[in-house]
């Protein structure tokens, strides 16, 4: 049997498939002109979240919406590189990023992120036969802005520029040199970026200088030369000093430090990288990068009657002015305040004799005394709320942050240790009406003489103390770049507040067991010492005081900006609008 005529088939086949292949590929080309759409709107959506972010600075919502209203468009503008028939929809919502990294939207407050959505129509080429004509393109993108401070608990650079001399010898003995104070006002007034000191080949890199070890004698070198590159010639006292202190023998002696411990900016801050700081407070701070360190006693005794030459123990300088900057809440942007710690004995030789109305006269034995010092144990750090706000620069609108200070037990006190003695007369100490102390201690005063001997101790305290204290402190720059938000109190000592307490009373040699029974020949002794106008307080104490507060700790707390249980907090820099990103 013929077989049948199958020519043909095979055309029909082909026809089939092609039709298939056809609707196939048209629906691949509409879907791919979507696919196109929507990573077109995701790169839209990306580019105006990153610049509307840069206007978050520190502003709420209420006064955003204008600015963001108005820059929305604009950055559209920007970007029309999109595919659609029509122009992108934006869309945008203000909030923050909460503890799981997810947005949240906000309707008041302070924002600190924007999510943006774009979405798009694409027209449909083949997909139409099918009722569809067009098709969506939506995405959403978050960005974050970043804001940036620095500040500065302590300086060195606000007590020079202030033309206070007395600094020197603190800073000299710091420093190990002697520079005067044109050179190291020199020094306060030239700035350095961290960038420029990274620049220079002995550092290299930011990590390097932030975060290695580095010799001290090559800071101050790299410091140097990153001023000499600056030019003018405006650096060139400051070069000198420096160089000056390169070569010294304290540069040598320091060797190795880190940085890191007094200046808290992370390598990857690049805002904060760029921050001018001031070279004393660098190569200041660096000198105590390693820990702590001794000052040396100057001449407190200096036309002082009565206090002797020799002094014991000594004050040391636990860390200096110390700078940090970063994010708020991060660790980056903590900085520790500058410490005191220690104390100093002192010996009382040559005391004057005491002329006592209705006692006599009674002879002042040498006696002793120390200055002790507990001061400036505390952090600061920058904190959110209040968010970082970037201003004009002016004292109407200044940028602002705020700095959380929480300080420890603080305590600045002078101690003096005395005993006055000498012969009494058995009838004034009658008149005192001490017949019954004299009976109940001594027995027959018949027989005792005309005369009774008596030792009087007395310590005399001068001082103050401060307790913990925590708070957040509102910064402004204007005007605390220059003027520091203080907080605790000044430290000197005031021999207004002298406070004197008798230790013991001897009666020929025998302890006076009950001292209220007493007062009436304490009392004029006390008086004595602390009250008349030639006594041991008006005329050895109180210019003892004035030079410990004039020439030594005055000057040392000054110097870093130390105050008891407290610190100076200074505005260094802020940087806004910093944006990223976010999921």
């Amino acid at each position: 049997m013929r077989r049948m005529d199958e020519r043909g088939a095979v055309m029909l086949l082909t026809t089939l498939l092609m039709s298939v292949m056809l609707v196939s590929s048209a629906f691949a080309v509409d879907l791919g002109l979507q696919r196109v759409a929507r990573s077109d709107v995701q790169a839209l959506a990306d580019v105006v979240a990153l610049d509307l972010a840069r206007s978050i600075d520190g502003r709420t919502v209420e006064q955003l919406r204008p600015v963001l209203d108005a820059q929305l468009p604009l950055s559209r503008q920007r970007n029309q590189t999109v595919l659609g028939r029509d122009v992108p929809e934006l869309t945008y919502r203000l909030g923050v990023i909460d503890s799981t990294g997810a947005f949240e939207e906000r309707t008041t407050g302070v924002p600190s992120a924007v999510q943006v959505a774009a979405r798009t129509d694409v027209d449909f080429a083949f997909a139409a036969v099918l009722g569809t004509d067009h098709g969506s393109a939506r995405r959403q993108a978050v960005a974050a802005s970043s804001s940036t401070a620095c500040f500065r608990l302590g300086t060195f650079v606000a007590a020079v520029r202030s033309g206070d001399s007395t600094v020197l010898a603190p800073l000299n003995d710091l420093l190990g040199v002697n520079l005067d104070l044109v050179s190291y006002r020199a020094l306060a007034d030239a700035d350095v970026r961290l960038s420029q000191l990274t620049a220079v080949s002995s550092i290299g890199s930011p990590e390097h200088l932030l975060t290695g070890s580095i010799a001290y004698a090559d800071l101050l070198r790299a410091t140097a030369e990153a001023l000499t590159r600056e030019g003018g010639g405006t650096n060139a006292v400051a070069v000198q000093a420096l160089n000056k202190l390169a070569s010294s023998s304290t540069a040598a002696t320091v060797g190795m430090i880190n940085l890191a411990n007094v200046l808290h900016v992370a390598p990857t801050d690049r805002a904060a990288l760029e921050v001018a700081l001031s070279v004393l407070d660098i190569v200041g701070s660096a000198r105590l990068a390693n820990g702590r360190y001794f000052l040396g006693v100057p001449n407190i005794q200096a036309q002082v009657p009565g206090v002797g030459f020799q002094f014991t123990g000594g004050i040391s300088l636990v860390s200096a002015a110390e700078l940090a900057c970063g994010m708020p809440n991060t660790t980056q942007a903590t900085a520790r305040t500058a410490q005191l710690d220690g104390a100093v004995g002192i010996a009382f030789t040559n005391l004057p004799s005491l002329n006592v109305a209705g006692i006599g006269t009674l002879q002042t034995a040498k006696g002793t005394g120390s200055i002790a010092v507990v001061a400036g144990d505390g952090t600061g750090a920058l904190v959110a709320p209040p968010s970082i706000r970037c201003g004009a620069g002016t004292l109407a609108d200044p940028s602002s942050f705020g700095v959380d200070v929480s300080t420890g037990l603080a305590s600045y006190t002078m101690t003096v240790d005395l005993s006055a003695g000498g012969d009494v007369k058995l009838t004034d100490l009658i008149g005192l009406n001490l017949t019954s102390v004299l009976v109940d201690l001594l027995g027959n005063i018949l027989t005792l003489g005309n005369k009774i001997s008596v030792e009087v101790g007395v310590k005399l305290t001068i001082g103050t103390s401060r307790t913990p204290s925590h708070g957040t402190v509102a910064v402004a720059i204007p005007p605390n770049d220059k003027t520091p938000v203080s907080t605790g109190g000044s430290v000197f000592l005031d021999v207004a507040g002298v406070v004197p307490t008798i230790t013991g009373v001897k009666l020929n040699g025998k302890v006076v067991p009950v001292l209220s029974q007493v007062t009436a020949l304490t009392n004029p002794i006390l008086n004595e010492l602390v009250v008349a106008t030639g006594g041991f307080v008006k005329k050895s104490l109180t210019p003892l005081v004035d030079n410990i507060n004039e020439k030594f700790i005055g000057p040392v707390a000054r110097m870093i900006g130390l105050r008891l249980a407290g610190a100076d907090v200074y505005g260094v820099g802020v940087t806004c609008g910093m944006p990223r990103l976010v999921g």
